[in-house]
């Protein structure tokens, strides 16, 4: 049930994958000029608000690079919408240490999110460099990179079916569920859920008014329903399509506490619908959902730079 992050994660992952690269290139093009070796750097996680998330980058020379340089600018934009930028850089061309705080505009990214999705899960992300080796010489690029992951095809919920009644009825089987994107309302992203049902009874089954509620750390962050009603026949299927609704004002608010946590969090979702059975209507509890995800942003971003420095 961690859907929400699936967005989440592959921007945010996306963005520093490339940022990675422009520093890389970046420092080492001034190592290079310096002729010294290839630095340590070390990323971890800076401050974290509802606005903003900061990644420190620590790096660490062997000897001073005694050259005066300057990051005037190092943006990243999501879907034309910036969502990250330099906030601090300390460097001393007689030290051997250099730090970059990067600060990632939380609100910025999950519009840029909302923004790929309405382009039909297709974008561009950019990352625009520009600084200075010995106060007068540019070092200047932009790097380019098209995305086209396809983050609703990953996203799925099943149930199985379990006795009601005495025994004397079987709820519907949840066997799968695809999702299409359906814009945005009053700042919530819209889904539209197609869940698939199986009757494992040997009659027909109307069933409807499907709800759910998903929590992130114990804040909501999605929630659907539906007032249709179909009629599953006989050891048969039938789809029922949800309207679901990501709250867009929660999902910063579940990262800090996600990021704090040690990039874990605890998901859980129930899942109701109302069942019709011999004139009676039974309002049920189709699936629970607990369970708790782990991410692993910052050791991928390290494991990134040592692979890049060897």
């Amino acid at each position: 049930m961690g859907e929400p992050w699936k967005v989440m994660e592959m921007g945010l992952k996306t963005v520093l994958g490339l940022v990675t690269i422009a520093i890389i290139l970046w420092v080492g093009y001034v190592v290079y000029a310096a002729f010294t070796s290839q630095p340590e750097v070390n990323a971890r996680w800076g401050q974290v608000t509802e606005d903003r998330t900061e990644i420190v980058l620590e790096g660490r020379l062997n000897k001073p690079l005694a050259v005066p340089l300057s990051l005037e600018n190092l943006t990243v934009e999501f879907m034309g919408i910036p969502v990250m930028g330099v906030e601090e850089f300390n460097y001393s061309a007689l030290g051997k240490e250099l730090e970059i705080v990067l600060a990632v505009e939380n609100r910025n990214l999950v519009r840029a999110l909302v923004r790929y999705l309405d382009n039909g899960q297709r974008g561009t992300v950019l990352v625009l460099f520009r600084s200075r080796l010995l106060g007068i010489i540019p070092i200047d690029y932009d790097l380019r990179r098209e995305v086209s992951e396809d983050i609703l095809a990953s996203l799925n919920f099943t149930a199985e079916s379990r006795e009601i009644a005495g025994g004397l009825v079987k709820t519907p089987a949840l066997v799968g569920t695809t999702f299409d994107w359906a814009g945005e309302e009053k700042g919530k992203a819209v889904l539209i859920a197609h869940m698939k049902f199986y009757n494992p009874n040997r009659f027909p089954v109307p069933v409807g008014n499907v709800s759910f509620e998903a929590y992130a750390n114990d804040i909501k962050v999605a929630y659907g329903e539906t007032r249709n009603r179909v009629v599953i026949p006989a050891n048969g299927y039938a789809v029922l399509d949800l309207r679901a609704y990501i709250i867009e004002d929660s999902l910063p608010k579940a990262w800090v506490r996600h990021v704090r946590n040690g990039e874990v969090s605890r998901l859980r979702a129930n899942v109701f619908l109302s069942l019709d059975f011999m004139g009676q209507s039974y309002r049920v509890r189709l699936a629970s959902y607990e369970e708790t995800m782990k991410t692993e942003i910052m050791e991928t971003l390290n494991e990134m730079l040592d692979e890049i420095l060897g």
